[in-house]
């Protein structure tokens, strides 16, 4: 019997994650493998056989809300020997209670080691890069050289040298770390940002041709994978968006 398209896609996503992940140890090469793939050149989405943004953004607010409870839950048991030895004054154990009780709102923070965050809106940012880094528009160009990567979809050019980091805005209020290289056969550029989990972007050549690129947000509690497929194209270079003022 055949396997229905989105079960086929997601086996063949978490194969390549755990193929990936299993050398995430290694570092980035700058010397490309024996017989590399060709990723430089025009490619267009295909859309049917590429997970939809939406699902890894339910799944990442799904961990993002699981993180919270647990950090919400520590806080809890850490308060409860204070709460227990205070014994508060006639009239006043509804006040004492009130105090103590948990917040959800915006006051209370999760402090967690090498990490501060507003409980509430801890996670937001780490969303919205993840939904950045996903190309727009249907068409992509990449070029690759021993030196330098570039990747030209309708919002503009990103950019990587080989073997030379550079700081970049990750964010509104915070930077991150980028590098690119090989691992293995597979080109990678990797974002860690002073804060919160690691970005990354890679890119492969399928068996049968396709270009597969991965967006790979880890750490900090959280574990997402988004995989798109792209087929090459004769249509040329994507056209960028002007900007609009608003």
């Amino acid at each position: 019997m055949p396997t229905p398209p989105s079960r086929a896609l997601r086996l063949c996503a978490a194969a390549l994650v755990a193929a990936l992940s299993g050398c995430s140890a290694a570092p980035l090469r700058l010397a490309p493998p024996a017989h590399a793939p060709h990723l430089s050149g025009d490619w267009r989405l295909d859309a049917a056989h590429s997970e939809p943004i939406e699902a890894a953004v339910k799944r990442l607010q799904a961990q993002l809300h699981a993180r919270m409870h647990k950090a919400l839950l520590a806080m809890q048991r850490a308060e409860a020997p204070a709460q227990r030895q205070s014994t508060p004054a006639p009239g006043h154990d509804h006040a004492a209670r009130s105090a103590s009780a948990p917040v959800h709102g915006g006051g209370r923070t999760v402090q967690e080691p090498g990490v501060e965050v507003s409980a509430p809106m801890f996670g937001a940012a780490w969303v919205r890069e993840l939904i950045g880094h996903v190309p727009v528009g249907s068409i992509l160009a990449l070029a690759l050289s021993p030196h330098a990567f570039s990747l030209t979809s309708a919002t503009g050019v990103q950019q990587c040298s080989l073997g030379i980091p550079t700081v970049i805005a990750f964010g509104p209020h915070d930077t991150a770390n980028q590098s690119c290289g090989w691992r293995g056969r597979t080109f990678i550029i990797e974002l860690q940002p002073l804060l919160g989990p690691k970005l990354s972007e890679q890119f492969a050549i399928a068996p049968g041709g396709e270009l597969l690129m991965t967006l790979h947000l880890s750490g900090h509690g959280v574990n997402v994978s988004l995989v798109r497929r792209y087929r090459r194209t004769t249509q040329g270079p994507p056209q960028t968006l002007l900007p609009t003022s608003d």
